[in-house]
């Protein structure tokens, strides 16, 4: 009997009815579709930075800019030709990197007293109408120079100029 009764305890125990049905886990909600096409990022920095002016900040935006070449940009203020901040900068740099951080600064532009390479910082003026624009020096003003420009290079230089003149 102690055996029955052993054996009836073990089925018991483990029991021979079914476990009942636990429910089911919700489904996650679907995730929103991505847009066909992701719009672009925004370029780290949009505007060219004065080299005389720009903050440590700013200039450790510049691609692949390191802390060491921010100080020496740094070190070699007040630019007054883009000649100078190629010269200096290419002690520590090559040619390439100098022509590489170029598009993202600028010298100040002095129009009665710059280089003809300064006044070429301005987008679309080429070198040889920066040397002819020089010609026309002294302008009388600012006004003067901004016509001439306009006439060399078109209304889109002299749009850019604005930002890069003193």
């Amino acid at each position: 009997m102690t055996q029955t009764l052993l054996l009836l305890s073990l089925v018991f125990a483990c029991g021979t009815a079914e476990t009942p049905e636990v429910p089911a886990a919700p489904e996650a909600p679907e995730a929103p579709e991505a847009p066909a096409e992701a719009p672009e990022a925004p370029p780290a920095q949009s505007a060219r930075l004065n080299l005389n002016s720009a903050t440590s900040e700013e200039l450790a935006g510049i691609p692949k800019m390191t802390p060491r070449m921010v100080h020496e940009f740094e070190e070699y203020r007040p630019y007054i030709s883009i000649v100078q901040f190629r010269k200096e900068i290419g002690k520590y740099v090559s040619a390439e990197e100098v022509a590489a951080y170029e598009p993202h600064v600028y010298v100040p532009i002095s129009f009665n007293e710059c280089d003809a390479a300064t006044l070429a910082q301005i987008p679309g003026l080429e070198v040889a109408d920066a040397e002819a624009l020089l010609k026309g020096r002294p302008w009388a003003d600012k006004k003067a120079f901004m016509k001439a420009l306009r006439e060399k290079a078109g209304k889109e230089a002299a749009k850019a100029a604005n930002a890069l003149l003193k």
